[in-house]
């Protein structure tokens, strides 16, 4: 083989490589899995919390989220039931402002459905009394909370979420003088609950 036949064998194979190249790169775009071409789709909701409710007290929050991520804003009030609260204090009651990050896991995670773990901060401004007097004390509380559930889909822009999680005191009054007495905020705060949600 001569050095001009060497040389066309090897434009050929050029341009046999580009052409596989230029051919083969939308194919393989088109065979993405649904996942991986999923767009960057923005959602936003609002939840409400049967809890704070049945508490005598209100829920509301916003999120905008997109693909497993979320972000929410929260705004609530309860009232602690008294056989929660210590003995001798009653009408313990919270309003929380919250600012949480959620993660969606799982097959569902790109359309926000299935598990999650979540967490953040919250500032809680708390109100409590002794049974003895009407007196109120005020106080406040910086927390950091951690928890997860479960997002059921029954419709289109309507789901259900199962939750449980926790709150940790981690700045603020621990010891709160209340007539005369002495009421310790507790350190950690259980908390299990449905929400009921819709998204955009």
């Amino acid at each position: 083989m001569n050095l001009n036949a060497i040389r066309a064998t090897a434009r050929r194979m050029r341009v046999e490589v580009l052409l596989a190249f230029w051919l083969g790169v939308p194919a393989g775009l088109a065979a993405q899995s649904p996942e991986q071409a999923s767009p960057r789709v923005w959602k936003v909701g609002s939840e409400i919390d049967v809890l704070p409710y049945v508490l005598k007290g209100y829920y509301g929050s916003a999120y905008a989220g997109m693909q497993a991520w979320r972000l929410r804003v929260v705004a609530s009030r309860s009232t602690m039931p008294s056989f929660l609260v210590a003995s001798g204090y009653t009408e313990k009651r919270s309003d929380a402002y919250a600012l949480l990050g959620d993660l969606f896991y799982g097959a569902g995670r790109q359309k926000q459905t299935g598990m999650w773990v979540g967490g953040g901060g919250e500032y809680w401004r708390s109100r409590i009394r002794t049974t003895a007097t009407p007196a109120f004390a005020y106080y406040d509380n910086f927390m950091l909370t951690a928890g997860g559930g479960y997002v059921w889909r029954f419709s289109r822009h309507f789901y259900l979420n199962p939750w449980s999680g926790g709150h940790f005191t981690v700045g603020g009054a621990r010891n709160i003088k209340v007539s005369g007495e002495t009421y310790t905020q507790p350190i950690f705060t259980p908390e299990l609950s449905v929400k009921l949600g819709i998204s955009f």
